[in-house]
């Protein structure tokens, strides 16, 4: 299951930015996120987290939103100045036209009906609703005014209320998500809806949602306790909390005032496991699941109350809306643990415009919007279509400067570093290694995992992606364990028998392969030596902690030496006892290989790309290619046997990904495996250097 530290709650009792006192002037929506939607003096508070219920009521009053609607996201001027900039500029209007379509479509499309997953957890239809729907139905009559939209939305969100339950005692991500998006229609439709029709959402968001969250906080109860958590659960069951309460805050204001309070108290654990450069250890689309109920929680927080309470003025939160773009390469996203894969120029993954607007970074609009035109250029969907309509910041954009990533990183959180050879080419050399927790929510056994972009292609593919749908026992621990005696005899199904979960799918060592896990479920890489230059860069990973069964040492270095156009990846180690060692790279270019006599070098062709792996080390070792199947899971020679079968229709194939690798048995000695990557074979490689010698030029 989602699995997170569960760490004690450290209370942010300070904050470097964001406590003090900031005039809020009503009807904004500037630096700092929206103000009042309905006029009135000026409120101001100091108040920062923990806040009590008392807080929560002297900002709303002092905020005068009383019976203003729409408050959440948007207030009617809002979208006035949204229909205005959208007729004159070229990105509003294809977002605005874009709104509209999606919402046009919709009109025909079937009311939401009650059904578990598979695992008997998940109602999928609240998911469909509140995130891909409501909100196109709900912007597309306040565009337009036309009741079509408003009916069609609100036959949607009846049929939710009709539902026995949206999983509060048994799934609560479901019941937060409801709740954002019948806290988004309740506020959206006020105008158009009834008094009954709003009464019969705001009772069933309390009876299904929030009376259940707010007994489960104070009675440290509940499945999961996601309320505990410090991973994306937190932020959209807290921010699905908050939102409802804000957007039903007068029919009941103490029992509201108190879940507004206990939510933003505890969504301070989500923020501070950004820290400290605003990544999330969960990947690309957890960080986008999190963070958009999130930030969607803090415009409704700020524009209702004045404040976030110093939330999203937290380090780390402030850097985030960067994450996206520092772990993208020339032609595509990393993805890491249970992510989608993000290959190819038009599949970068995305930011928001309201990080930019919210922290008035003009240079992350601009970087944004750059990042929008060239992913969006081919694509009839666009990416991130409703909420960067909603939160461009035009003027903002207009005075950014065109920035980019450095040349190399380390990106702390996700323990992800990177080199690349040049900036503004798709074609250029691009080499990255994750490290990380193991353990890490949605995590994967990928410590070392590497990634090369070459060409304008993916060719080194770190991470198979996420399994999906989640299959019941797909967040089961498996035994044998980690630290069991050798066995080739598998028990009951579960996360580590997965193939996309294995260590065997990524782009890493295995030793000794069996039924175990190859790497400690609980270990950690840790960086050991870095450099990074004009003449290029490296990172050392300690991997030591995530295979201590099978190894006394083990380091393992990527380098990017640019004058050369050189990409390096090195291990070693030293086993602790005889092993079997298998060196691995999944490959879309598979097909492509050819292996040279020698086994030395092996010629990987993408799409009419050309680049040649050269092993360097150990002088025994030769290259092995594995096909890429579309019948066949391609466990090891060594795991078939034992999860073929067991396994057999439970994995997803991978019908595009091959293998280059290496295999050598009997090491028991200190051992270097190296392999070069280059462009040309007249390009000139280095002798062979230990890694504590590295420099970026050798």
């Amino acid at each position: 299951m989602f699995r997170g530290k569960y760490i004690l709650l450290v209370v942010l009792l300070a904050f470097a930015i964001g406590c003090k006192k900031k005039d809020v002037v009503p009807g904004t929506s500037g630096t700092g996120g929206g103000g009042n939607t309905g006029g009135g003096s000026v409120f101001t508070t100091n108040a920062v987290i923990p806040v009590s219920a008392a807080t929560i009521r002297e900002c709303f009053n002092g905020m005068k939103t009383k019976d203003v609607h729409p408050r959440l996201l948007f207030s009617n001027a809002d979208i006035t100045r949204i229909k205005e900039t959208s007729a004159a500029d070229a990105f509003a209007k294809s977002n605005y036209d874009d709104i509209i379509s999606r919402a046009n479509a919709l009109l025909g499309a079937a009311l939401p009906t009650y059904a578990l997953d598979g695992a008997g957890l998940r109602i999928p239809s609240i998911h469909t609703v509140s995130n891909d729907q409501i909100p196109y139905l709900v912007l597309a009559y306040q565009f337009t005014k036309d009741a079509r939209y408003a009916a069609k939305c609100w036959q949607q969100v009846d049929a939710l209320c009709g539902f026995p339950d949206w999983g509060a005692n048994r799934h609560f991500l479901d019941a937060g998500i409801a709740a954002k998006g019948v806290a988004i229609a309740l506020d959206g439709l006020w105008d158009y809806l009834s008094s009954s029709q709003r009464l019969r959402i705001y009772n069933t968001v309390k009876s299904f949602v929030l009376q259940p969250g707010k007994t489960q906080i104070e009675t440290n109860t509940g499945v999961w306790k996601w309320y505990l958590s410090d991973d994306n659960w937190n932020g959209i069951c807290h921010g699905g909390m908050l939102m409802a309460a804000l957007a039903g805050y007068e029919y009941d204001s103490t029992f509201n005032s108190t879940v507004i309070a206990m939510s933003a108290n505890g969504i301070a654990r989500y923020m501070q496991s950004l820290e400290p450069d605003g990544a999330s250890e969960e990947g690309m689309s957890y960080w986008a699941y999190g963070l958009n109920n999130t930030f969607l929680a803090f415009e409704s927080l700020k524009r209702c109350l004045s404040t976030t309470y110093g939330l999203a003025e937290s380090a780390g939160f402030k850097k985030t809306g960067w994450f996206p773009y520092q772990v993208s390469g020339p032609v595509g996203t990393v993805s890491i643990g249970d992510d989608y894969l993000y290959n190819g120029k038009s599949n970068k993954f995305l930011s928001y415009f309201w990080f930019a607007k919210y922290f008035n970074d003009a240079n992350l609009a601009k970087m944004h919007y750059d990042a929008c035109l060239a992913v969006n250029a081919s694509r009839t969907v666009k990416m991130n279509g409703w909420t960067d309509l909603l939160f461009y910041p035009k003027e903002l954009v207009g005075s950014g400067s065109s920035t980019q990533a450095p040349l190399g990183g380390y990106i702390r959180g996700l323990e992800y570093m990177y080199v690349l050879e040049k900036h503004n080419d798709d074609n250029a050399l691009y080499v990255g290694i994750h490290g990380g927790d193991n353990a890490s929510s949605h995590g994967h056994l990928d410590a070392g995992s590497f990634y090369l972009q070459a060409l304008g292609e993916n060719f080194g593919i770190g991470n198979l992606g996420r399994q999906d749908p989640y299959p019941a026992d797909y967040f089961t621990v498996t035994n044998p364990a980690y630290t069991s005696a050798p066995t080739n005899t598998a028990a009951a199904t579960g996360r580590f028998y997965y193939y996309r979960i294995k260590t065997e799918s990524k782009n890493c060592l295995v030793f000794n392969p069996d039924a175990r896990p190859e790497q400690n479920p609980a270990g950690k890489a840790s960086l050991s030596k870095s450099d990074l230059d004009a003449s290029g860069g490296f990172f050392l990973l300690d991997l030591r902690d995530c295979y201590t069964r099978d190894v006394n040492a083990y380091r393992r270095g990527i380098k990017l030496n640019r004058s050369r156009g050189l990409v390096t990846v090195q291990d070693e180690f030293t086993p602790k006892s005889s092993s079997l060692v298998y060196w691995l790279m999944q490959t879309p270019a598979s097909d492509g290989i050819t292996l040279s006599p020698d086994g030395k070098t092996a010629t990987m062709v993408r799409n009419g790309k050309t680049i040649y792996a050269v092993l360097k080390a150990p002088a025994t070792a030769v290259f092995e290619k594995v096909d890429r199947s579309t019948s066949t899971v391609l466990y090891l020679n060594e795991t078939a046997p034992i999860f073929g079968t067991l396994m057999s229709g439970k994995n997803s194939l991978n019908p595009f990904y091959g293998k280059l690798q290496i295999r050598l048995t009997g090491i028991s000695a200190a051992t270097t495996i190296r392999v070069d990557f280059v462009t040309s074979l007249t390009t000139a490689t280095t002798d062979l250097v230990p890694l504590d010698n590295w420099t970026t030029t050798n």
